[in-house]
């Protein structure tokens, strides 16, 4: 009898190891004590491969390469799929066919829900199917690491890049939303970054179906309790909407910026009673350099009343493009108003002490103002009286031609304008200043001609340089900004008229063209008042000057 239960035994363990092999491959010495239970009721940390042996390494249609990760459901092993030589990630249930029907369930929808996604941001789902009675699915590999994996490393994110991380992530979660799937379970752990940064959001375990009026109902108590949204925390008060997943988007970034998730305590029911009841720290009493409306982003997504959360998934994702971009964000902080009316409510006794010592410096204040009021429209009164005073002093030395003198007075009364800020009556007071200077002109330089009479002048166009002519009958041309005479030129009386009769004796006028390279120069009458009737051409006397070279120039033809 004893030998029959020993060869039962032993032909258990045979057939128990066949099926290790044939899905895990052969288990080391150190597992022998658990091979008394099913490879399918094992825990998953129990199943460990030794995947250097060829044999070890076969999984139906894969070959498995490394074990990636273990969690509650089952193990994740980089594999390659043999028929299409592809890299890809392949999950196996924990509980084979001995689980339970909901274990399984869960299982497979995680599966079809993960395969309905098409997105570059979601790990896309390839097979899913049953080996040897494991169950299991073949999903994109994402080369990287969890994004609690790199928190728990210490790696750090400014604003800006957990936004631009968050963003991409939003954006996948709507995508989900616009199929009808709500995740659930939106954690660090739950987002994978690739070896470039991006973020890809994975397990849907734990997803649920919207129904027809975008709910689903709230009978099981599922997610993780740090992340959870408060309505997940109570059952059958409430169903959950696609606001519940804006609260873990919200709770995963409140991490990023601040290293820690809204709600943590020592143990699960701790955190859900914090989750339940408490008050989420505004982000900056952390991180005080936090922008203002990075808060306002967080805050709001956290907002304990669905209603209050930004309506979509693709809303968030917006006001987070917008905040990349610098613009306005359409979260917005309480203003200080509800801030107030907010700690009254929950400080009814202090509110009341500090509201009657603020009336009581608010009415000092107003009497301090209202006494400094008077004194500063005495003040103003007594300016205007004296700027008055000058102008009307002024305006009389002006009305008498001491103009200049009138400056003074319009002078004092510019700066004290200005100082004011009265730059109605200061733009009067240029006017006036204008006005003066424009009709009392003055010397400014003088330019010596020796004991010559000056009898005529003509001023060049491009305004640089002047003809003067003596009684001498002699033209010099000055320059202006110098005083230096550039030439001189005597114009006898063998000027291109006649000759003799005293009809060129008289003195010269004189004018530039138009382009200034000639100057033309005339007598001012050409004839005697004694020869007055006889005829003679009108300005007879008259010589033309080269302007560069200062020489006579022949007459034209």
């Amino acid at each position: 009898m004893a030998d029959d239960v020993s060869r039962s035994q032993g032909s258990t363990v045979r057939r128990l190891r066949g099926l290790a092999e044939l899905a895990f491959g052969s288990l080391t010495h150190a597992d022998e004590p658990l091979l008394r239970q099913h490879l399918a009721l094992l825990q998953a940390q129990s199943l460990e491969l030794d995947l250097s042996d060829p044999a070890q390494r076969q999984f139906g249609d894969y070959e498995l390469l490394e074990l990636l990760g273990e969690g509650g459901m089952g193990a994740v092993y980089r594999a390659r799929h043999v028929p299409l030589d592809r890299i890809v990630a392949v999950k196996l249930l924990s509980a084979g066919p001995w689980a339970s029907k909901d274990f399984i369930a869960r299982f497979e929808r995680e599966a079809q829900n993960a395969a309905r996604m098409q997105h570059p941001n979601i790990v896309t789902v390839y097979e899913a199917g049953s080996n040897d009675g494991l169950h299991f699915f073949s999903m994109r590999l994402v080369e990287g690491r969890s994004l609690s994996a790199l928190l728990k490393r210490g790696e750090h994110y400014t604003p800006k890049a957990a936004v631009a991380l968050m963003h991409v992530v939003a954006e996948a979660v709507a995508y989900a939303h616009s199929l009808g799937v709500l995740h659930l379970d939106l954690k660090p752990g739950n987002v994978l970054v690739d070896e470039q940064g991006t973020p890809h959001v994975a397990d849907f375990g734990l997803a649920r179906r919207l129904d027809s009026a975008a709910m689903v109902a709230n009978d099981e108590v599922s997610g993780t309790p740090s992340y959870m949204a408060p309505e997940q925390t109570r059952l059958h008060e409430q169903k959950l909407t696609t606001a519940t997943d804006i609260w873990g988007l919200g709770a995963i970034l409140y991490e990023l910026l601040t290293g820690t998730p809204p709600f943590r305590s020592d143990s699960a029911e701790g955190t859900l009673k914090l989750v339940t009841e408490g008050q989420v720290r505004a982000p900056r009493r952390m991180r005080p350099m936090l922008p203002l409306d990075l808060q306002a982003i967080v805050l709001k997504c956290l907002a304990r009343d669905p209603d209050e959360r930004y309506p979509s998934a693709r809303a968030l994702a917006d006001d987070l493009q917008r905040y990349l971009e610098g613009r306005p964000v359409q979260a917005r902080p309480l203003n200080t108003a509800q801030r107030v009316w907010r700690w009254a409510r929950r400080e009814p006794r202090l509110a009341t002490v500090t509201f009657l010592a603020f009336g009581a410096l608010v009415v000092g204040l107003l009497g301090t103002l209202a006494q400094t009021q008077r004194a500063r429209t005495n003040a103003d009164l007594a300016t205007q009286t004296l700027w008055k005073s000058r102008t009307d002093t002024a305006q009389k030395q002006i009305d008498q031609g001491d103009a200049y003198g009138a400056l003074a007075n319009v002078l004092a009364n510019l700066r004290g304008m200005e100082a004011h800020h009265d730059h109605a009556d200061a733009a009067l007071e240029r006017l006036r200043i204008g006005t003066v200077l424009a009709n009392a002109p003055q010397l400014i330089d003088v330019i010596p001609m020796g004991n010559e009479q000056i009898t005529n002048l003509a001023i060049s166009p491009d305004a640089r340089t002047v003809a003067v002519t003596t009684s001498a009958r002699k033209v010099h041309l000055i320059d202006v900004a110098s005083g230096r005479q550039i030439w001189s030129l005597n114009v006898g009386v063998n000027s291109f008229g006649m000759s003799g009769g005293g009809l060129n004796q008289g003195y010269l006028e004189m004018h530039f063209s138009r382009d200034g390279r000639r100057l033309i120069a005339y007598g001012d009458t050409g004839i005697d008042q004694a020869f007055a009737s006889v005829l003679s051409p009108h300005r007879i006397d008259s010589v033309m000057i080269d302007v560069a070279t200062g020489k006579l120039v022949d007459p034209p033809r």
